[in-house]
């Protein structure tokens, strides 16, 4: 082990709340990784919950949405404010992408160092 990791975790081991650098390792990754993963998962159900549906159905919603931006009759009033509107909704579904993705990554980790 690297003299800082040794530095850090040795107060407890000292202290015996670990028996190892080992175990304080693998116990604090796996709280880390969980912790991680908590938080992704409170995101994506922010996201359910705002739109009422998964991510698979909110990126259809989108696509509709901007094939009656397109090809719908639509005032100009109307399109600015659709258009707008999708705006955001394509903001949120990037956001909402890339903590899909980040979940599926830390889920990922956490089979691999079996946490």
């Amino acid at each position: 082990m690297g003299t800082k990791v040794s530095t850090a975790i040795e107060p407890l081991i000292r202290r015996k709340l670990f028996a190892s650098e080992e175990e304080a390792l693998q116990a604090l990754l796996r709280e880390y990784i969980l912790g991680q993963i908590t938080t992704l998962q409170r995101g994506m159900y922010r996201f359910e919950r705002k739109y009422g549906m998964t991510f698979e159905r909110f990126r259809d919603y989108l696509h509709e949405r901007s094939l009656l931006l397109d090809k719908g009759h639509l005032s100009p009033e109307q399109r600015q404010s659709l258009s707008r509107a999708i705006m955001r909704e394509e903001d949120d579904w990037l956001d909402w992408k890339t903590t899909k993705e980040m979940l599926e990554s830390w889920l990922g980790i956490r089979q691999e160092v079996g946490a």
